[in-house]
């Protein structure tokens, strides 16, 4: 693998690292039909896991949810039991990902993203505020740490092409807080068709999420792990890193003890500020005098 690409995915990763290009066109055709489990009673969270995962992957942090809210686990495109949008956008998953939105009560309801699912979880929310009262993203970039110069990036596809096992299994492994995690979250990942991973890792090498975090008009809350978020680090610092420093109506939270996969890692910790969040979001407004 080229220096390039290594360099890419190092520090917080390309997982981390992801863009997203807010207000393009959605892709074409009808939206794809995504896969779901729901359960529970109570105001909706809705959960997109990160690429390469799945929605299973969020029970850990459900098990802790479903007393008092009802938890719906999405999978993404291509994902577990969810068809791939033909031709594939990030704009064309955001699109697929409304179709389950549209059937929840907007007055009611939060949407969570991991990672990728967080990127796209940002373009849902800033293309459709109506359909929710806030958005969470976990350990989500807005703005790439490592960007990729526009001339090298026909050379890191050709290596993702030529290396493609190598790639993803650094890409994954490097993800984990211990190697035993890096094994388990690269072995579900491989179970992802190279086609679908090229195709998410194709969308996000070119695109940027700042326009729609600065577009947001619900609330955003920002959990961080220790693992991309240095102790001595402030938010401001933070924010301006990965792209949320002009959004208008932000918290955050630093998840301690934590690598890439906050919600396997500490579910107590990250349910903690769900629960946080959405007692404020969810809140009737204080009545006119």
């Amino acid at each position: 693998m080229s220096r390039l690409a290594l360099r890419v995915l190092a520090g917080t990763g390309l997982l981390t690292g992801t863009l997203l290009a807010a207000g393009a066109a959605l892709g074409a055709g009808a939206p794809v039909a995504l896969r779901i489990t729901e359960f529970g009673q109570g105001p909706t969270l809705v959960l997109v896991h990160e690429l390469g995962a799945g929605r299973l992957a969020w029970m850990p942090l459900a098990r802790m949810l479903i007393g008092r809210y009802h938890v719906v686990l999405v999978d993404l495109p291509g994902h577990g039991e969810s068809p791939m949008p033909d031709p594939f956008t990030l704009e064309a998953a955001a699109a697929a990902l409304d179709q389950v939105l549209a059937k929840q009560r907007p007055d009611s309801t939060v949407l969570v993203g991991h990672g990728v699912g967080g990127v796209i979880a940002l373009l849902e929310a800033s293309g459709h505020p109506e359909r929710m009262r806030g958005v969470a993203v976990i350990a989500a970039a807005a703005r790439s740490p490592n960007p990729i110069p526009d001339q090298q990036r026909e050379m890191f596809l050709r290596q993702i092409d030529e290396h493609y096992a190598d790639f993803v299994r650094v890409m994954f492994m490097t993800q984990g807080r211990d190697s035993a995690q890096g094994v388990a979250v690269h072995a579900q990942a491989a179970l992802v068709p190279p086609a679908t991973m090229k195709s998410y890792l194709r969308e996000l090498l070119i695109l940027d999420a700042t326009g729609a975090v600065k577009r947001l008009k619900v609330p955003l809350l920002f959990i961080g792990a220790e693992k991309s978020w240095p102790a001595d680090q402030g938010w401001p610092e933070m924010a301006k890193r990965y792209g949320y420093d002009e959004a208008r109506d932000v918290s955050w939270r630093r998840i301690g003890a934590s690598g890439h996969y906050v919600p396997q890692d500490q579910p107590d910790s990250v349910a903690s500020a769900l629960v946080d969040f959405t007692s404020r979001t969810l809140a009737p407004a204080p009545a006119k005098p």
